[in-house]
């Protein structure tokens, strides 16, 4: 994996994602499990998430560095279009939703969650100088288990366009772990009280990418379907290992320990995870906890049409 990164060279080639060539047409005409169906709602549903995880990033200390807010400013429109693309797919495939509606009520489900979550970190980062380091090391663990993940969902699904697609996607995902990864060894070469706060937070503070949009359950299941086999295993290991690399993070165990507790919970329960992919809750539409209209101020077109 090439390692290096440009910021005026990734300013300079940051587009929305090529998809010239994609032979839609022949997406119904290869099978889909559960489990894939399944992953790729998650998918879709965070990477639909970023706007309100970048609203998280930039009332932090983090956002006064400019290098920082010209790659977020990037990253936000590239992972619009993964979610775009990954939606277009679901209802070319024969999955009916609204691609707005759906983003919506994902967010109508946190309810109080967000608001919370921004002013707590909001006021984290400003009492920890050392904020910058552990957001980056996160942003560096996220980005390389989203596009491991998106390469075991290839592996398992043997889907001849959703792999063309996820490969490009991939492509995004490794160009955002390049760019979180140098600039999170940068912050913490030879700063042993980044290294100390960073390797402190990740071991309590981090989760694996989506949990807290989704429930325990929904994460481990789709930890499960993607990485419950020798070779899915093997892989986590090796994430770890490369996020091992950066100062003080040796022998970090992250995404493996996620994988062993989602083992854990299953043994318990053989139904753990599972029964979510079974019943197909992925393709229901969330109940809304407040109205989409309330929470947004848009007006819906009944009460436009009476107005």
């Amino acid at each position: 994996m090439d390692m290096s990164f440009s910021i005026e060279r990734y300013k300079e080639e940051s587009r929305k994602l090529d998809i010239a060539g994609i032979e839609w047409d022949e997406v119904a005409s290869h099978p889909l499990s559960k489990g894939d169906l399944f992953c790729l709602h998650y998918m879709m549903d965070i990477e639909n998430h970023v706007p309100l995880y970048l609203s998280h990033l930039l009332v932090t200390r983090a956002c006064m560095d400019p290098i920082l807010t010209a790659f977020l400013a990037c990253w936000n429109y590239e992972e619009l279009w993964h979610g775009e693309n990954i939606g277009r797919l679901l209802n070319l495939f024969g999955i009916e939703f609204d691609t707005q509606d759906r983003i919506a009520n994902v967010r109508a489900n946190l309810g109080l969650k967000n608001s919370v979550s921004v002013i707590s970190t909001m006021a984290g980062s400003w009492m920890l100088k050392d904020f910058s380091a552990v957001y980056l090391s996160i942003g560096a663990i996220n980005e390389l288990s989203t596009l491991t993940g998106y390469g075991a969902l290839i592996r398992k699904s043997g889907h001849p366009v959703l792999k063309d697609l996820l490969s490009r996607i991939i492509k995004d995902e490794r160009r955002h772990f390049a760019f979180y990864f140098n600039s999170a060894k940068e912050w913490l070469s030879g700063n042993e009280r980044a290294q100390r706060v960073d390797r402190w937070m990740l071991d309590r503070v981090w989760v694996p990418v989506g949990q807290g949009v989704k429930t325990q359950e929904e994460v481990d299941a789709l930890a499960l379907y993607l990485f419950d086999d020798e070779q899915g295993e093997e892989e986590l290991l090796e994430l770890d290992a490369k996020i091992g690399k950066l100062p003080g993070l040796a022998g970090i165990k992250l995404m493996s320990k996620a994988l062993y507790g989602a083992r854990e919970r299953a043994r318990r329960d053989p139904h753990w995870g599972w029964r979510i992919i079974e019943r197909e809750q992925w393709a229901i539409a969330p109940p809304r906890k407040s109205p989409i209209g309330h929470l947004t101020g848009r007006r819906t077109e009944v009460e436009a049409a009476t107005s």
